[in-house]
Formats: structure tokens, C-alpha cells, sequence
């Protein structure tokens, strides 16, 4: 995918489906995940957007899945949703990197501006990590240049 997408992960067909309408809405690209699984499944490291992550799930919770991910080395920036706010979860969600922590019912706006920030922010770490690479390429090139024994 390489437009920014919307990645939608939650168990609830109804708020899935919610999400997805509210998003397409307001001229975003939606894709729908019913678990942590499934995602993890279709997940490709080059995706470009956020994640709205539902707290509770079966098998696999959100938290969970941020985990993975983490392990992963993936950015994707993490709003979550939950039916019922658990401190704890919340804070340790935040500390490990999730945008805002939703409690559901949440207003729509509510959660477009947490979508909004989790997209800026995609943004912004790729073109920091996309400088850091064409420093990198650039200093080795240096070096290269600078020291032409040292090659091979």
C-alpha cells in the first residue's frame, strides 16, 4: 500500500465498519483487520499510515499486538480504542510509543484528531529515518572517498 492508510484492527464488526466509514469520510484510505492475527498476517514493513488498535480482543489484545510490532521494528504509530479504560494498560500503551488512548464511546472528531496526529507523525518519522539514511549514504561515500585504502 503506498498511499497513507488507515489500518483498522478490531474484533467488533460493527466498529470496524464504523471506523472504516468514518475515515473514508474524510477522503482516507481504510483497510479492516477482525484480529491481531490477521494483521500480523498481511503486515508488510513498508505500510505507510497508523493503526487504530481495539484494546480487548481474543487471543491476541491489542497491547499485544503493539508488542509485536515493536519487536518488529515497526513504526506504524498506534491509536487505541477500548471499551472500558484500564490506567494501567493506558500508560504502559503511551510509554511504549501509542498515539492517544481512546476510551469508546469516543466522538468522531475525537478520534479523526488522533488519526490526524498518528499520520503526521508517520510522516515525520519517515522522512527523519529516510535523512538519517541519506546521511549515512552520504558519510560512507565520504569515507570512501576520503580513505580509498580502507575499501575492500
Amino acid at each position: 500500500m503506498s498511499e497513507p492508510t488507515v489500518f483498522i484492527v478490531d474484533d467488533d464488526d460493527a466498529c470496524r465498519d464504523s471506523v472504516r466509514e468514518l475515515v473514508i469520510a474524510v477522503g482516507l484510505t481504510a483497510a479492516v483487520f477482525s484480529s491481531g492475527f490477521e494483521f500480523l498476517a498481511a503486515f508488510d514493513g513498508t505500510w505507510r499510515g497508523c493503526l487504530v488498535l481495539d484494546v480487548r480482543m481474543p487471543r491476541m489484545e491489542g497491547v499485544a499486538l503493539q508488542q509485536r510490532l515493536i519487536e518488529m521494528g515497526a513504526r506504524l504509530p498506534i491509536v487505541f480504542v477500548s471499551g472500558s479504560v484500564d490506567i494501567e494498560t493506558a500508560g504502559q500503551a503511551i510509554r511504549d510509543g501509542a498515539v492517544d488512548f481512546l476510551e469508546k464511546p469516543y466522538r468522531q472528531q475525537q478520534l479523526l484528531d488522533a488519526i490526524y496526529t498518528a499520520l503526521r507523525r508517520d510522516s515525520a518519522s519517515r522522512q527523519e529515518h529516510g535523512e538519517l539514511r541519506q546521511g549515512q549514504s552520504a558519510l560512507d561515500l565520504h569515507c570512501a572517498n576520503a580513505y580509498p585504502a580502507a575499501r575492500g
